[in-house]
């Protein structure tokens, strides 16, 4: 069958091709075509029959309290829009009668909404989205919800799929699609999942908002056609909204992500969500700058050869736009094919329609119409015809003076004044092929006739044979494979490291003191409450304080990464999680990964590698176009990686199997002291399956697994864990550590393991803790306080102040802001009080100031310029003073100074440890000429392994809202 887009033609050709249809479509274009009764102006009726029911919805044009029009925004999927209808045609012509099919649901005259409507692949049942009418005097968060119907053709039976009213008014539900199970697939604030995690995690339960706090986050669900086992699929932090099936069984779906970003695209996943990935258009669909408002693509669905069709319009303006076709089988944006593309096409998306389609909103005073009308909505015939069902409005004009409609001639369009008429959408059969259209059913004034469903003309989709690690699933993980982190997009990386070896294969041989990537962190995302469960926070709960929900974070562990880059672990499932690859100190060396990650129970999900936001290489996680991995694993089988020995579980050298990474390898091996001598070897971590899954770990640890003593001397081993936070704590609670004793200890980690930095329970007490370094009592807060041991004000050792106290209850503590805010520099004043105050003077040469210098101030307290001849202070208003000269007070006869506040650079980063590098290295390193004590050894490396990770998530305050501050 052929492709909905014509071949690309000459100019001349396409000229001519514009031409005829002009005049064949002329009555078509013209004011009052669509609402006569003359089948489209003389059109020949289509030659194919139409002997198929149609289902559309039928509303009045939406319009706000100020009876100015309502238009669709994408990211307001629970708009309420009262009045529509969903109607039944029993065949696709405008002679055919008539049904309503909703209305029975509710009592006489009630204005409720539907929307969302698709049908099954049999053709005989309709599902949709249907909204109960507004109740008087009751509050929007016990208006009804948006719940998911049925009807059914053969029985004449509509039933709401979840019978039970609790159940049903428990989450917004809409865009319902069958799945080839006979499941339903649909969109829903309901987070079943989401909401259990949270009280796993000791959290209240509650629909978490997207990222902007707006709104409830929509994520994908699927259920039984009784509406019974309620499965979210889906972990976004934002909304996941417009599902659709695939011929292939996979669900294609648009994702909001605002994770750094504020991008709409495609994404697919299977029925039970698992492999979850990128599909198309993070990039092309988001132009940089952003349009004002966004394009975005409505309501996608496949056409029979493969490709999706959706309609192209401004966000929250206008009713319709564009009809266009997107092939995302062969790209991942609109100019970047997958490696294996092959498609002569130069774009992914082209219009449907050869006669131009205005989408641009204009204004008041420059408005912009669209000549060839708009579609408001499309959906596919599958019967061979390569037709569409399709909701058309014509292009109507208001003359200037008189307000008479008139047609969209050259002339009216370029007359002065002329306004666009109220749209007039009707229900069309547009041939493809052809370039024509037939009415289906006609416009009526007022009111907007729209997304059309072909009942019984439909193609069935691939059933999904779920595919998951039952072990796995019972641990309530998935398992992540990546190939190697020094493949970035196909390239090698070593992420900047100068004297880095140049290869994997280098790297693999590598002592692990020369290889930069060394751990992985898995950062799982902090849901947003909605505003009940703010409301309902204690007064003293860090939420409640600050009111700061977004970008909170917390680590679920740490994993290794092996020689070649490999890494194989298990990720809790059921999470929205990121991750970030790190130096042998756990700082981040990566970029930030801005994409929230997922995996299902059992899961077992691989990728190549790392890869660039904005990469334009390959499809960013999309399975089809990664590139071919740099990482070949074992070249031969029946040999060790070369200079390394593994083992079995009885201390016998076992050989790699051609093409197993070293993660992979390691999996299933372990590595002894001695050969063949058992007692030396590694416990392995699940001896039933004889395998060393790696489960991670919230401490960071390292034992040189793989180097054959026979060929140079095993790296040395250390342990930055939080036991040792304190030496010789009296209990666990004493160390302060960021999570629970079980997962604290060795071995201790399970899916539910959260590491969770608050700043003043776990940071704060580093600056307070008793040190003894060289016989000497080293507290960072002693020093670095503005209070001698007598009493006395003094400047704070290094101009920072640790100290907890706040200056108000809402207010972080001081300490915090010093270390990572601007501060100002402080001095004595001659009272002995700290000022930021600080007198300077200033050089005056033809009038033109430079620079500042800092004055000397003698053993008076008097400000001088000692060696600077032409110097002035601020002027007194009151008295002036020759240019280049001091001013002097007349009174004291002492220089008047000019006082200016000095900033000081914070010595702590937001952008993560790495960007902390000087605090880091004050307790590393001696520099003489900026430190008048040395700090070496006064933090140990659990304690610099606590910062790194809280600088490495952006240093939050606090990272748990319902965690209670910490009392001063």
């Amino acid at each position: 069958m052929t492709g909905l887009i014509q071949p690309i033609f000459s100019t001349k050709q396409r000229l001519m091709k514009r031409a005829i249809l002009a005049v064949s479509l002329l009555s078509l274009f013209s004011c009052g075509g669509g609402s006569s009764g003359s089948n489209g102006g003389g059109q020949k009726p289509d030659p194919v029959v139409v002997d198929f029911p149609i289902a559309y919805v039928e509303r009045p044009i939406p319009l706000d309290k100020d009876d100015k029009p309502v238009y669709p925004d994408l990211l307001d999927p629970i708009a309420f829009n009262p009045g529509a209808k969903l109607l039944l045609k029993d065949r696709a012509t405008v002679q055919a009668a008539t049904i309503n099919i909703t209305d029975s649901a509710f009592a006489e005259g009630a204005l409720y909404d539907v929307k969302d409507i698709a049908t099954n692949a049999a053709g005989n049942r309709l599902i949709f989205s249907m909204r109960a009418p507004q109740l008087k005097n009751v509050q929007d968060k016990d208006q009804p919800t948006w719940n998911i119907w049925e009807y059914n053709l053969k029985t004449k039976v509509l039933r709401r799929i979840i019978t039970s009213d609790i159940v049903a008014e428990a989450g917004q539900d809409i865009s319902p699609q069958y799945l080839p199970s006979g499941d339903i697939v649909f969109s829903s604030t309901r987070q079943t999942r989401s909401k259990a995690v949270l009280l796993d995690d000791g959290k209240p339960q509650f629909s978490a908002q997207e990222e902007s706090g707006k709104m409830a986050a929509f994520a994908l669900h699927v259920m039984k056609d009784d509406g019974t086992d309620i499965q979210q699929i889906t972990y976004n932090q934002s909304h996941d909204l417009q599902p659709t099936v695939l011929q292939n069984g996979r669900i294609l779906f648009t994702r909001w992500d605002q994770l750094s970003h504020n991008n709409l695209s495609f994404y697919t996943v299977n029925p039970d969500g698992t492999q979850l990935e990128r599909s198309y258009g993070f990039l092309s669909l988001n132009p940089t700058p952003a349009n004002d408002p966004e394009n975005r693509l409505f309501k996608p669905q496949e056409l029979p050869d493969g490709r999706m069709a959706a309609i192209l319009k401004p966000d929250a303006a206008l009713l319709g736009g564009e009809m266009v076709t997107v092939d995302a089988q062969h790209f991942f944006e609109n100019d970047l094919t997958i490696p294996a593309g092959g498609n002569a096409t130069p774009a992914a998306q082209n219009p449907i329609s050869v006669l131009s389609v205005n989408i641009h909103v204009g204004t008041d005073a420059a408005p912009e119409f669209s000549q060839h009308g708009r579609f408001s909505a499309l959906s596919p015939l599958y019967d061979g015809t390569n037709r569409l069902l399709v909701s058309w409005s014509e292009c109507r004009l208001l003359a200037p003076v008189t307000n008479k409609l008139v047609a969209c001639t050259d002339a009216w369009l370029a007359t002065a004044g002329v306004k666009e008429a109220p749209p007039l959408y009707g229900i069309w059969i547009f041939n493809v092929a052809t370039q024509t259209q037939q009415p289906v059913v006609l416009a009526e004034e007022g009111k907007v006739l729209t997304e059309p469903v072909a009942v019984g003309v439909h193609t069935a989709a691939i059933y999904h044979q779920p595919n998951i690690d039952t072990d796995l699933a019972k641990e309530s993980v998935g398992l992540l494979r990546i190939r190697s982190v020094y493949d970035m997009d196909g390239t090698f990386s070593a992420y900047g490291v100068s004297g880095a070896p140049a290869s994997i294969s280098a790297m693999a041989q590598a002592a692990a003191e020369l290889r930069p990537a060394r751990f992985v962190r898995f950062i799982k995302a902090v849901s947003i409450p909605d505003k009940e469960t703010r409301n309902a926070l204690g007064a003293t709960t860090y939420g409640d304080l600050f009111n700061q929900f977004s970008g909170r974070k917390e680590i679920l562990g740490y994993a290794p990464v092996e020689p070649d880059g490999s890494v194989q672990a298990k990720v809790p499932a059921d999470v929205a999680f990121t991750l970030e690859i790190l130096d042998k100190d756990g700082k981040r060396i990566s970029a930030t990964h801005n994409n929230w990650l997922q995996l299902r129970p059992g899961e077992v999900r691989e990728c190549n590698g790392c890869h660039n936001t904005n990469n334009k290489t390959s499809g960013h996680g999309r399975s089809d176009a990664e590139l071919a991995s740099l990482n070949a694993g074992a070249t031969t089988s029946g040999a060790q990686f070369p200079g390394t020995i593994r083992f079995d579980n009885l201390g016998t050298p076992d050989p790699a199997v051609m093409g197993e990474t070293m993660a992979e390898f390691a999996a299933r091996t372990t590595y002894c002291g001695t050969a063949g001598d058992a007692t030396t070897c590694a416990v392995f971590s699940n001896k039933s399956k004889g395998t060393n899954l790696r489960a991670p770990s919230v401490d960071l640890l390292f034992d040189d697994e793989w180097t054959d003593t026979n060929v140079r001397a095993k790296s040395p081993s250390f342990a930055y864990r939080y036991k040792d936070l304190l030496p010789n704590p009296t209990s666990f609670s004493d160390l302060r550590a960021p999570t629970t004793e079980a997962c604290a200890d060795d071995g201790g980690w399970s899916s539910l393991c959260r590491i969770t930095i608050n700043y003043e329970q776990h940071v704060q007490h580093i600056w307070e803790r008793t040190r003894i370094v060289n016989s000497v009592d080293r507290q960072c807060s002693s020093c670095h306080t503005a209070v001698d041991g007598a009493g006395n004000q003094k400047v704070p050792d290094g101009q920072l102040n640790l100290g907890r106290a706040k200056n108000a209850a809402n207010q972080p503590m001081l300490s915090y802001n010093q270390l990572l805010d601007t501060r100002n520099k402080q001095i004595l004043n001659d009272g002995g009080t700290l000022t930021t105050q600080i007198p300077v003077c200033e050089f005056v040469v033809d009038n033109d100031e430079i620079p500042e210098c800092v004055v000397t101030l003698d053993a008076n307290n008097i400000p001088t310029c000692a060696g600077v001849t032409d110097c002035q202070f601020e002027p007194d208003p009151t008295i002036g003073a020759p240019e280049g000269k001091l001013l002097i007070d007349t009174v004291s006869g002492n220089p008047i100074p000019l006082m200016i506040n000095i900033d000081l650079m914070a010595p702590m980063s937001r952008g993560g440890a790495r960007a902390s590098a000087k605090f880091f290295s004050t307790f590393t390193q001696f520099d003489a000429t900026e430190q008048t004590v040395d700090h070496r050894g006064f933090l140990n490396d659990s304690e610099l392994k606590l910062l790194s990770e809280w600088l490495d998530t952006r240093a939050n305050y606090y990272n748990n809202p319902f965690d209670t501050v910490e009392a001063n």
